[in-house]
């Protein structure tokens, strides 16, 4: 056997590979094994002495030190090996210089024959290290040895340092073999060289403090401590790296107790019996086939041959692809039990402790002479005189170019005002029908949800002459009528179904609460239905309603299904009714809710609302010439005020010379917060001026109006009755009579308030308040009735017009004016009424619904060109 001994760790040249040996006969047992004993020895050589400390860069002399390697066994003799290892101090001595063989020598490590007196001497003197033989407990690069931060400390060693003291990363010192030992002594004579450029000059107290004459040098390959190095500054740390704690081996007598049981009888508790019910027996006698053959074909060849099936006299089955095939997977009990592997990891992170911050200023007050002083003051009019230029500049280019415009929202809008004309087509999105309720009916009103996507009601009412229905009279009234509200998510069955003794001819959702409904029907009273209790059905999504759709999918047949999602149908009875003898005499042509911000008093005059923004008021208008209005505020519970709900105020309008009442169809009130996205109108310091002259007080909401009559004019009239004019017969001022028709619809545009549209007859005429000579602009008039006009809620310059023959015209005044873009035919009947939604939210869709006289809602998508706003066309 070799007596080779394992490279002590920090050696740099590795020894040879042990050659293999053959077994031993007779290995002895654990206890009586050979261990290695390490003893490290140094000498220590005398750096105090005067003729040193007293030249800094003179000669110095090189430290060697020695180690005694003395391995035993038990069957061998002893063997001991001395390896002198010489650590290069910090600076080259003058003596090395001098003697380039001898600092030759020192620099590779070769041990000079001294005859090894020395080391005897360094051994008694010093206290060694006893080092175990190298294993897996001393492996380099061990990961998990658990070293105590206090007991080292971190360097950063260069290249010259490296060099120094042959520890370069990478050759002499790698990963795998992190460790070197350094003499305390080296160490200390390279920081009296270098000084303050050595290395190790941070660490020159802990040093003189290790207790030992030699110190570990620990290679951090992965920089765990901050450093490419650190050094181990108290025993703990190296007792931890060189001895690491084991593993404690098995004894004799756990061997003995860790035997395999024997097994014992098995002693059936009732499992066996269980076993053999289960199992399958015969219970009646087997068949016995017999299968005999006569000896002569025995053997006998056979010749095979293709004929045909029908000569044969038997039906050939031919396979086939079978299209209704369905492989279903038959259905097991498994049981899978996943287990997720846990891992011991450690983060470190910065925290950053908050501090309290706070500053206080004082705004610079200045009292008017004293600004007056400093205006007038040459300093300040020559700074005025020089910034002026300037400012005028920078005034013109904010006029020519917007600098605050996003280029990146604005990005293709030419492109797409380029093809503007090929993309001007509303696509059909969805259409919604009942065949129960609103078949063979009208749809009088549509109106969408505030704030529940995809939500959509209509109102749905009998196509009678005021003739038959005099004449059919209470069976029409035993017939309910309903306002059906639709879900994007089930194009078949309504959601909810509002139901009210006459047919709604007009309704609207609360704006602050949208749970509100209310409506007017044909017999002049208002009605107020409460859908709070249904909200969770309205906000059903799509993957809802198909889980629902297929919970049902066991039925029979489809009309199972049908009659029972119609039996699911909620019936909603309105909560409240307006008094029969206070409400109107006639049908309610228009109902609108008024803006939380105000309040309108009975006197007419409008004050801001205590209660925020919250909508609890309504106006009506009705064919027997009066428009009221009505506030839900009279009682705490709604429930209260049916039959006893009345109207506040009542404006009657009669004509002008008091000869007859008009019938109202469309109101438009000028409100601030009523249209979308337009603030209040300013009151100018000039109107002030002419108000306070006439001593009369601002008002906050402009009483003044526009009314839509069935004789064909258009109204502009005030609810407040001047005490001048209480007096005269009409509260009208004026009447504006361009329409050879009933006036259908009326609408205020979005963006300016004093833009209205009219449209009744066989044209329709675009308005400017107050301008009471002609219209801005007329349409020519057309072949066929128009019926209703919708202003775009997202471009000023686009609104929508329908007609009798079910088409809907695209009117852009800002591509042309005296025709319509495109005209595209929807239904083939009449369009009843119209509506335009946009929703909130960037790349919103905006839909158009357009009902016809069949019971049919009609959603288009409207296109991007007609629902984005262009440049400069407000």
């Amino acid at each position: 056997m070799s007596d080779q001994q394992p490279p002590l760790p920090g050696n740099d040249p590795p020894p040879p590979k042990e050659e293999p040996q053959p077994a031993e006969p007779n290995p002895p047992s654990t206890e009586t094994r050979s261990r290695s004993n390490v003893r490290l020895k140094r000498s220590k050589e005398d750096l105090s002495s005067p003729s040193k400390a007293g030249n800094r860069s003179g000669p110095a002399s090189r430290a060697q030190s020695k180690i005694s390697v003395k391995s035993t066994h038990s069957s061998r003799q002893d063997v001991t090996r001395t390896l002198s290892v010489s650590a290069a101090p910090a600076a080259v001595s003058d003596a090395a210089a001098a003697d380039p063989a001898a600092g030759a020598a020192g620099a590779t490590g070769t041990p000079p024959h001294d005859g090894g007196g020395g080391d005897d001497a360094a051994a008694k003197t010093h206290a060694p290290y006893e080092m175990p033989a190298p294993g897996p407990a001393v492996a380099p690069g061990n990961s998990t040895l658990d070293i105590p931060a206090a007991g080292i400390l971190p360097l950063f060693l260069t290249s010259m340092t490296q060099e120094l003291f042959k520890v370069k990363t990478g050759e002499d010192i790698t990963a795998e073999r992190p460790v070197k030992i350094i003499p305390k002594a080296d160490l200390l004579a390279d920081v009296q060289a270098r000084l303050a450029i050595s290395d190790f000059q941070p660490a020159k107290a802990q040093i003189m403090e290790y207790p030992g004459d030699e110190l570990l040098l620990f290679f951090d390959s992965e920089y765990k401590y901050g450093q490419n190095f650190f050094l181990c500054i108290s025993p703990s740390a190296v007792d931890a790296i060189l001895r690491p704690p084991t593993a404690p081996t098995a004894t004799e007598e756990q061997l003995k107790k860790s035997k395999r049981p024997e097994p014992k009888e098995w002693v059936s508790l009732g499992s066996d019996l269980e076993m053999l019910e289960e199992s399958v027996q015969n219970t009646r006698d087997l068949i016995h086939l017999k299968v005999s053959r006569k000896r002569k074909e025995f053997g006998v060849s056979i010749n095979f041959s293709d004929k045909s099936a029908a000569d044969v006299g038997v039906l050939e089955c031919k396979s086939f692809k079978d299209p209704a095939y369905e492989l279903n997977k038959m259905e097991l009990s498994t049981t899978v039990q996943a287990v997720s592997n846990f891992v011991t990891r450690s983060v470190q992170t910065t925290w950053n402790r908050p501090v309290n911050f706070s500053s206080q200023y004082e705004p610079l007050s200045m009292e008017s002479g004293e600004q007056l002083r400093l205006l007038r003051t040459d300093d300040m009019i020559e700074f005025v005189k020089d910034v002026s230029q300037r400012f005028e500049q920078a005034l013109r280019q904010n006029i020519v170019i917007d600098i605050f415009e996003d280029d990146f929202k604005a990005l293709g809008d030419e492109d797409a005002n380029i093809e503007q004309a090929s993309h001007t087509y509303l696509q059909e999105y969805q259409s919604f029908t009942d065949l129960k309720h609103s078949k063979d009916k009208s749809i009088s009103c549509i109106d969408w949800h505030p704030t529940q996507k995809g939500v959509v009601a209509v109102s749905c009412v009998g196509r009678f002459t005021l003739d038959e229905r005099i004449e059919i009279g209470f069976p029409v009234r035993s017939k309910s009528s309903l306002i059906l509200i639709w879900s994007f998510h089930d194009p078949i069955h309504p959601q909810l179904i509002l139901e009210a003794p006459e047919d709604i001819n007009t309704f609207q959702f609360n704006p602050s609460d949208p749970n509100l409904i209310a409506g007017g029907c044909i017999s002049g009273q208002i009605f107020l239905w409460d859908i709070s209790e249904h909200q969770e059905r309205l906000r059903t999504t799509r993957k809802a309603a198909a889980a629902a759709a297929a919970a049902h999918g066991d039925n029979a047949s489809g009309g199972i299904e049908e009659k029972q999602a119609e039996a699911n149908i909620p019936v909603v009875k309105h909560v409240a009714a307006s008094s029969t003898e206070f409400s109107h005499r006639a049908l309610v042509s228009d109902l609108q809710w008024m803006p939380g911000s105000y309040l309108i008093g009975h006197n007419g005059e409008a004050t801001e609302n205590p209660e925020g923004s919250s909508s609890r008021q309504l106006v009506t208008c009705s064919l027997d010439g009066q428009v009221s209005f009505w506030d839900i505020r009279s009682k705490k519970d709604y429930k209260q005020l049916d039959l006893m709900w009345k109207p506040f105020l009542r404006v009657p309008l009669s004509s002008m010379d008091n000869t007859f009442d008009y019938g109202l169809l469309k109101v438009a009130l000028k409100l601030p917060g009523m249209e979308k996205d337009v603030p209040a109108e300013p009151v100018t310091p000039s109107s002030r001026e002419k108000t306070a002259e006439k001593g009369e007080k601002e008002p906050l909401v402009p009483s003044k109006f526009y009314v839509a009559t069935e004789e064909g004019d258009l109204l502009y009239t005030d609810w407040i009755l001047e005490k001048a004019t209480e007096d005269k017969a009409s509260r009208v001022e004026h009447a504006l009579s361009w329409h050879f028709g009933p006036i259908s619809d009326l609408q205020r545009s979005p963006f300016l308030p004093d833009i209205l549209l009219s449209v009744g007859g066989w044209s329709f005429h675009i308005w400017k308040e107050k301008n009471f000579a002609c219209p801005l602009l007329s349409s020519p008039t057309a072949t066929s009735y128009l019926i209703s006009g919708r202003w775009s809620p997202t471009r000023p310059g686009v609104f929508y017009i329908s007609k009798a023959d079910g088409t809907i015209e695209i009117w852009d005044l800002v591509d042309q004016s005296h025709q319509p873009t495109t005209i595209q035919n929807v239904s083939s009947i009449g369009i009843s009424c119209m509506s335009v939604h946009q929703y909130k939210g960037g790349g919103a869709q905006q839909f158009l619904g357009a009902a016809d006289d069949e019971g049919t809602l009609h959603v288009l998508e409207v296109p991007r060109n007609l629902a984005k706003e262009g440049k400069n066309e407000v």
